[in-house]
């Protein structure tokens, strides 16, 4: 889970993970691309050392869509995130 509670006028973003326990994202950054809204979440806690998320901001199905790259097992995944309506 990727929890997003604010973003400054830099595009810097006040963001967290949990899977399941929270973490503290290293960068976290929104970029705007036209029309398309960008994504990068960079984890560098114990176990993810460096591992990224590059995700793009799919409106139509309110979800983010994009690439975990999990630097550790040296491996790539693509991943979705649905909006919690909670």
């Amino acid at each position: 889970m990727i929890t997003i509670n604010s973003v400054d006028a830099d595009g810097r973003l006040d963001a967290s993970y949990a899977n399941p326990r929270p973490l503290p994202f290293h960068t976290a950054v929104a970029t705007s691309d036209g029309n398309s809204l960008k994504l990068f979440f960079e984890l560098r806690a114990a176990g993810y050392n460096g591992s990224t998320y590059t995700l793009s901001y799919d409106a139509a199905n309110d979800r983010l869509t994009g690439i975990y790259d999990q630097v550790v097992v040296k491996q790539k995944f693509e991943v979705v995130f649905v909006r919690s309506k909670s």
